[in-house]
């Protein structure tokens, strides 16, 4: 025979449950407490059990089965309402709100029940004095489900304009469906303007902003405001993230991604929330849900990514071919049972209506690492074949166009040559000799591996004999250097070197590439010739010396060949000065390398391609931000942003928005412009597969833009995507980016998971020969820990800290440590060792100075709250004791004892604070005002308020904002000492 748990138990582990994570798991013991809590016979105890399954189920996948738990709560009122408390009495008729939306998830509930439901629903609220405001909600809800329309505007109306009283729901989850229901009207301005107190976090509840930012995300795209849909979607999935009651709002966010550009982004999401593809549970939320993962899946098949690996579905790895059939047949089946029980086709046209979407923007920057898709070759139906827009031109004015750019080195000149050689491939005929040259030669330009020289080779044949020697000499340039990159040997590399230079000083005087070729071949030899030394094996070490003085000669020799406007070859004496700028910067040589890329630029830029300035430019900027010339830099890092408008290369386009990202960060108040550029660098890095070398550090500098501007949620998504590829990026990278997230997610109150990042961080620096950076983190750690409410695990990162300051050195950071430590060892009720603790502290800073003086003073202020906050402990422990004793009065004694000493304490801080000034006045107003309410505590009331009114006195006479403050505190606390009588 089983024995029912003690009533006391039961009690304990309900309110337990009530706190565990919503989901199957809290739903099954909230079922086994009501079973225990009706084995004792206690009513009151089967309530609150009733009580806690109801509110289990609600913020479920399993809303429906509320219904069966609030018919036992019907009865047990309708047999004896007086059993029910006040507050019981108010649970009970708010949860009619959660039965009557819970119906109208469950497409096998009868609509003849749910009006008979809403009808007993407002009976019961009209006998208990409540406002038909909630009522109404329940019958707009139950009209704009099933699609009567008229029916739905007249209810809305209603409870919008009833009183708001005790029963109605929370303003913000109001304010959602009202937002929503706009929205459905095609009033995209009307939701937002109605969701902003939600949005902007005025009013918020446990699930809210979280749906109303999912469901913000495609109205703020429609009208405009890109970057508030993306702030939303990170802040918002990251709130709704592993939530089952929030699947409707997983399903937003993917379809978010599905219509931005971040299909990748998408799956990842679903790959998240896969398990509920297959939970039976609330049939509407998971029609929600489909309904934006088809969003997702159709998107991936426009795009030809039929068999791309989706998610697991039945145990069963699917492609997304598989996965959307199932769910197309789920999706369609689900809304045709609601649509039966409705008696319109309101679900179904609705689910129509979301998968006939289509992308609102090409491509909207997230921030976060996302995977990346297979790559295939797009369907006709998402993009058009280059050649439809080729084929409205004459090839021969394509040819023209291209051979143009390309002779400008005119970044564009690439999707010229595309154009081109997709009319070709439309065409029957071949191509001349001399186009088929050029396009064997775009060919090679974009190969790679071990076939690269042999097609430079063919297309140096292919323009000597189309009678193109100028062209022929320049890949046979280009064949030396494809050698170099595949291993050839140094003396082969050599011959080919000669050989090019050979056919460059060939050509015909009268042609107008021989200068530039003779040129380019000079320079190439000075970039080969240090790698080709002979080094007998050892590490090649460059003379830089030399080396800058064969690219200066370089310069010298050719610089007459340039026109006045720096044509011709104004290019390569930029590459030339650049190449020396790079190595006076390396060899320390900074104000010298700052001169040559100012040089190089403008070459660049009087020559008429600025594009090719923007390199340089971007590599000054940073050598003045490191030159602490912040403003020069900025400025030129804009300038390389400017003269690079026409690049077209992803990693050229986000190196130049990183560098003017960096730059901006390190000016206070521009963090948020360094958030913009740092974000666009990660897209182009992302184009580029760059994705976890220098997209991932793109992606820490946006999350430290985010974080300095009050972002942190977007800065943790963001950052928590790309560390595991900073944590390749070295030591220093990998502890600059765990510090960054702790940072972040200490700003979200998740001090659990920034002590564990900060631990992290701390293992990786122990090891360093300078060991402040894991006293830093060690404090930090401590600080969230005990946050945490990790008691036993912070004293032990304090003590941790505290042997690292003495070691290093840093009294002021010593004593901090120490303090903290002694208010946890108070906490743990150890008085004498947090006293200890303190004294040390007081050691710690006993040198000159006024840094030192305000620790002293911190410290005296501490120690006697400590023994205060002790003091007031110790009484509370003794106010039930009511029986006086013969020590009573020498406890009186002890008690006065300890607040005069707390009181000398309090003096030697006042006094310190006065002279430090006017910069610690708050600390001081507080460290005054502990003392009077201290003495009037000793009956010294008049000593009390002379104290005050002093101070008053001293502080009126400043004109400072902070001294006005301090006057009206201790006014305040002056009137407080001295009641009316």
């Amino acid at each position: 025979m089983t024995t029912s748990p003690p009533p006391g138990d039961i009690r304990r582990a309900l309110w337990e449950n009530a706190s565990a994570p919503n989901g199957l798991l809290r739903n099954a013991r909230a079922e086994e407490l009501v079973a225990a809590a009706e084995s004792t016979g206690d009513r009151d105890l089967l309530r609150q059990a009733l009580f806690g399954l109801i509110k289990a189920y609600e913020y479920s996948t399993e809303r429906g089965k509320m219904m069966v738990p609030f018919a036992r709560l019907l009865q047990e009122w309708d047999q004896d309402p007086s059993a029910f408390d006040s507050s019981d009495t108010y649970t009970f008729h708010w949860l009619f709100k959660w039965v009557s939306s819970g119906m109208l998830s469950l497409p096998e509930m009868p609509l003849a029940s749910m009006e008979k439901w809403l009808a007993e629903m407002e009976r019961r609220y009209r006998v208990g004095g409540y406002s038909e405001r909630a009522v109404r909600q329940a019958e707009f809800e139950l009209a704009d489900d099933t699609g009567d329309t008229e029916r739905a505007a007249r209810a809305f109306a209603a409870w919008t304009a009833a009183d708001r009283d005790q029963m109605a729901n929370c303003h913000a989850c109001e304010l959602n469906d009202q937002g929503w229901y706009w929205l459905r009207q095609g009033q995209d301005e009307k939701a937002l303007q109605v969701w902003e107190p939600v949005l902007a976090g005025r009013s918020t509840c446990m699930e809210e902003p979280h749906r109303v930012l999912a469901k913000s995300l495609l109205p703020l795209l429609r009208t405009g405001r890109a970057d508030e849909a993306r702030r939303n979607h990170l802040r918002g999935y990251r709130m709704a993230r592993g939530n089952e009651s929030l699947l409707p709002s997983i399903g937003l966010h993917i379809e978010f991604c599905a219509l931005t550009g971040n299909e990748g982004r998408g799956l990842e999401l679903l790959a998240e929330h896969a398990s509920h593809l297959t939970a039976q549970g609330n049939p509407s939320a998971r029609l929600e849900m489909f309904t934006g993962t088809l969003v997702l899946l159709q998107r991936l098949l426009a795009l030809g990514l039929r068999t791309q690996p989706a998610v697991a579905y039945a145990g069963q790895q699917r492609t997304v071919r598989e996965l959307y059939d199932i769910l197309d047949s789920e999706a369609v089946s689900i809304a045709a049972r609601f649509d039966l029980r409705n008696g319109s086709d309101v679900v179904s046209r609705r689910l129509a209506g979301r998968r006939a979407a289509r992308p609102l923007v090409d491509s909207l920057p997230l921030g976060v690492r996302a995977a990346s898709l297979t790559t295939v070759v797009p369907s006709a139906a998402v993009a058009p074949a280059p050649h439809e827009a080729a084929s409205q031109q004459p090839l021969s004015d394509l040819v023209a166009e291209a051979r143009e750019l390309r002779t400008q080195g005119h970044p564009k000149a690439s999707s010229a040559w595309d154009r081109v050689d997709a009319l070709v491939a439309e065409r029957d005929e071949a191509p001349g000799p001399l186009l088929a040259a050029d396009l064997l030669e775009r060919r090679a330009v974009r190969a790679g591996g071990d076939t690269v020289r042999s097609l430079f080779e063919q297309t140096v044949a292919a323009y000597r004999a189309a009678g193109d020697p100028g062209r022929a000499a320049l890949n046979e340039l280009r064949v030396v250097y494809a050698a170099a990159q595949t291993g050839a040997e140094p003396d082969e590399i050599r011959k080919l070197l000669a050989t090019a230079t050979a056919s460059a000083q060939a050509l015909d005087p009268s042609d107008p590439t021989r200068t530039r070729r003779i040129a380019t071949a000079a320079l190439s030899a000075l970039k080969l010739e240090p790698a080709l030394r002979d080094t007998d094996g050892g590490e090649l070490v460059l003379d830089h010396a030399r080396f800058d003085s064969d690219l200066a000669a370089f310069v010298t020799e050719f610089a007459g060949a340039a026109t006045p406007e720096g044509g011709e070859i104004g290019d390569l004496l930029s590459d030339a000065e650049q190449l020396r700028a790079e190595q006076a910067w390396h060899t320390g040589d900074a104000e010298r390398a700052d001169e040559l890329f100012a040089s190089a630029a403008g070459r660049s830029i009087t020559s008429g391609r600025p594009w090719d300035a923007a390199e340089s430019l971007s590599r000054r900027a940073r050598l003045l931000l490191m030159l602490q010339r912040p403003q020069e830099a900025e400025q030129v890092a804009r300038a390389a942003l400017t003269h690079g408008a026409e690049l077209v290369e992803p990693d050229e386009l986000g190196r130049i928005r990183l560098t003017l990202a960096e730059i901006l960060y390190q000016h206070d108040g521009k963090e948020s412009e360094a958030a913009l550029y740092a974000l666009e660098a990660t897209h182009w890095f992302d184009a580029a597969g760059d994705s976890a070398g220098a997209g991932a550090y793109a992606r820490l500098v946006l999350a430290q833009a985010y974080g300095e501007t009050g972002r942190a949620a977007e800065a943790a998504e963001v950052l928590e995507s790309a560390l595991p590829d900073l944590l390749e990026h070295g030591d220093e990278r990998a502890v600059q980016a765990r510090e960054t997230l702790a940072r972040n997610l200490r700003a979200l109150g998740d001090q659990r998971a920034a002590a564990e990042q900060y631990l992290l961080a701390a293992e990786v620096v122990k090891g360093w020969e300078h060991q402040r950076p894991h006293a830093q983190l060690a404090t930090l750690a401590a600080e969230c820990l005990a946050g945490a409410g990790m008691q036993d695990e912070a004293v032990a990162a304090y003590h941790r800290a505290v042997d690292l300051w003495e070691t290093v050195g840093e009294a002021v950071a010593l004593a901090r440590a120490l303090r903290s430590l002694a208010w946890l060892e108070a906490q743990e009720g150890d008085s004498r060792s947090a006293k200890d603790l303190m004294e040390k502290a007081l050691s710690a800073v006993g040198g000159d100075g006024p840094e030192f003086l305000l620790e002293r003073a911190r410290t005296w202020t501490q120690t006697a709250e400590l023994l205060l906050d002790d003091l007031y402990e110790y009484d509370e422990d003794d106010e039930d004791d009511d029986e006086e004793d013969e020590g009573g009065s020498q406890d009186d004694g002890e008690a006065a004892a300890v607040r005069r000493e707390a009181l000398v304490l309090l003096d030697r801080a006042d006094a310190a604070f006065e002279a430090l000034g006017a910069e610690v006045l708050d600390e001081r107003a507080r460290c005054v005002v502990r003392a009077a309410w201290t003495e009037r505590e000793l009956d010294r009331t008049d000593d009390a308020t002379a104290r005050v009114r002093a101070l008053i006195g001293e502080l009126s006479a400043l004109p400072s904002d902070d001294a006005r403050s301090a006057v009206h505190r201790l006014e305040r606390t002056l009137g407080q000492l001295t009641p009316p009588s």
